[in-house]
Parts: C-alpha cells; structure tokens; sequence
C-alpha cells in the first residue's frame, strides 16, 4: 500500500492549510455513464465541488466522508483503498491536477484498444486486475506472474486488492507499469506515473 499512501500523502501536502480536508465529498453509484472498457465492474462515483471522479470497481460504496478521512488511515481492505481512490481522482479533478477523470465513450474503444495493442507489442504482459478485454486481445502475451512479465498493466481494482498492493509495492520502478483509464488518473497524476488514457475526457 506504499503507493496508494504515498499518493495521499502528496495530496495532503497540496490541501495543508486550505481548508478543502474538510469538505465532503460524496460516494454513490453511477450506473449511466459510460466506463473505460478495460476494468470490470460498476463506477462509483466521487463528487467534490462540482467535480466527478470514477472508480470501477466490483466493490463499490456509498457514503458520504470528508477528505481527511484517508490521511492516516490504515486503509486495510480493498473497499477503503477503493474510496480513497475515488476520492482522489475527485479532488484531482477539481483541482485541475487530472484532465482525463471521465472514461471515453464506445465508439473510441477500438481505437484505444488498438493503440495500446501496438504499445505492447512483442512484450510479455502481466495483468493486474480484472481485463476480460485485454485476456482475449493480448492471450498470446499474457503470463501468468509479474516475474515473468516486461510490463504490468494496472486496472482500478489491480491497485486495491491485497495482491494488487503487494505487486506495486514488489515491482514499481523494476518493472515498466502503465496504469489504465479514468480510475488511476489521481494516483498516476500525483504520482507521476505512466497513465493510459487516451481518449479520455
């Protein structure tokens, strides 16, 4: 979980003195937007000053909190993680950290799918987190341990789970990783990381 709390960390520090920790920030359940196609599961929703922020997820909650609920926060299961998350990308956006904090819509799919198909062509890849899209597209370079792998890629619920912690924790900065779509803008944004988003809004 070093990444996830280093990354609140950093946005503490930008929110010291402004008073914006205690704002609330709402957590519910967007069934009606569209989501980046490569995650599986449902887009919970952060909202922050008039900011959105996504995070799909097969473990969404509803809440109402205020930011600070993350700084200190032992962060113990991947639900918290995920909320925080959100959170994040919420703030993120709403302090103009993140652009790209809505998914694209269906007819940029193939395209997106297309381009990052290219990007890792002729590299072993290990997923981290649900992708039925990239199991089909990219089964013929997919292995099965980060070990193994030239590159990680990282969906929303590849950050939270407790394997998906130990992975980052084991091979960021040894391992190429590019973390994909709206759900990782803030974490990625914060903390500089490589951000696959293309034709996000």
């Amino acid at each position: 979980m070093t990444l996830l709390c280093e990354a609140i960390k950093k946005l503490e520090k930008i929110l010291e003195d402004s008073g914006c920790e205690d704002g609330i920030v709402s957590l519910s359940v967007n069934y009606d937007t569209d989501v980046c196609q490569y995650p599986r599961g449902v887009c919970m929703e952060a909202q922050f000053g008039g900011k959105s922020g996504w995070f799909v997820t097969n473990n969404p909650i509803r809440a109402d909190t205020r930011i600070s609920f993350m700084y200190g926060a032992p962060l113990n299961d991947p639900k918290q993680r995920g909320a925080a998350i959100a959170i994040i990308n919420a703030v993120s956006a709403f302090f103009c950290l993140s652009r790209k904090y809505q998914a694209c819509t269906p007819d940029c799919y193939a395209p997106c799918l297309a381009d990052l198909s290219r990007e890792v062509a002729g590299r072993r890849v290990y997923l981290l987190g649900p992708m039925p899209v990239l199991e089909r597209a990219l089964a013929r370079q997919i292995v099965d341990s980060p070990e193994a792998a030239d590159l990680i890629l990282v969906t929303g619920d590849g950050m939270t789970s407790d394997e998906g912690v130990a992975c980052i924790d084991d091979h960021l900065g040894k391992k190429r990783m590019i973390f994909l779509g709206p759900s990782a803008a803030g974490v990625s944004c914060l903390m500089n990381l490589e951000h696959w988003c293309p034709y996000g809004r």
